[in-house]
């Protein structure tokens, strides 16, 4: 699979053939509603073919302020105008090369795979917010072209726009993608040690260092320790980015 997708070119846009186009099914929306109303992101099903957005959860302040039935009449609109107009390439990129990538995946890997990126949406009298969104495709067509999608947009836990990545659900490897060198690039997911979780687990908790020492039964100079060593590891400078990083890269 490594040779498929480091094969993959950057002069070409994908352009998708027409697809059978299917009403979404009943069960999708009641499990989707569902699991939306018990969360603090927004979950939309989205067609490929047609652009429209055939279901959206409410969530306004992770679309500009709008609501539901303002942004399904919108459809794909929606984020040619209220994208921060920097961040549109963004989707551009996700859009040509991050369906690209699937083009490499036979259908059974394509509905276990994610893309996730990040983005500026406008905020009207307010700041700009930055979000994330996992795309997971759902429906494939006769042709074996990805055709409808689920998308999870939640608030960003990153500091800047971009980070465009596919993960697997059935593996620790993920591609990351490079904006200067159009390629992509193998990696791994660093695995967390028992005590590194047990640590990150208590401070969510809102626990302090003495708290979680007490906790574990260790000395505060233990705690540091560890935690210095985490930082090392995934490359962060405080227990904000470690945590940060551990949630966007599933690592609990």
């Amino acid at each position: 699979m490594r040779d498929r997708i480091n094969s993959l070119g950057c002069d070409n846009a994908l352009v998708f053939p027409p697809a059978e186009e299917t009403n979404t099914s009943e069960k999708y929306l009641n499990v989707l509603k569902a699991v939306a109303g018990n969360s603090f992101g927004c979950i939309y099903i989205a067609s490929l073919k047609t652009g429209k957005l055939e279901f959206i959860s409410d969530s306004p302040l992770l679309f500009s302020g709008l609501r539901a039935k303002e942004i399904e009449k919108l459809g794909y609109n929606f984020f040619r105008k209220y994208t921060r107009k920097e961040d549109l390439e963004i989707l551009k990129k996700v859009s040509i090369y991050g369906f690209k990538f699937f083009e490499c995946l036979t259908p059974e890997e394509k509905k276990v795979h994610t893309i996730t990126y990040d983005f500026h949406v406008k905020y009207t009298n307010s700041v700009d917010v930055l979000v994330n969104h996992k795309v997971t495709p759902i429906e494939i067509d006769e042709n074996g072209y990805v055709s409808k999608i689920v998308c999870v947009v939640s608030n960003s836990l990153n500091r800047n726009a971009g980070n465009i990545r596919v993960i697997s659900n059935t593996s620790d490897a993920y591609w990351k993608y490079n904006h200067y060198t159009g390629k992509w690039s193998e990696e791994t997911k660093i695995n967390l040690k028992l005590r590194e979780i047990e640590i990150i687990r208590l401070y969510l908790q809102g626990l302090k260092i003495e708290e979680i020492a007490e906790q574990l039964c260790v000395a505060p100079s233990t705690i540091k320790f560890h935690r210095s060593k985490l930082f090392e590891r995934i490359g962060v400078k405080n227990i904000i980015e470690a945590i940060s990083y551990v949630i966007t890269n599933n690592l609990l």
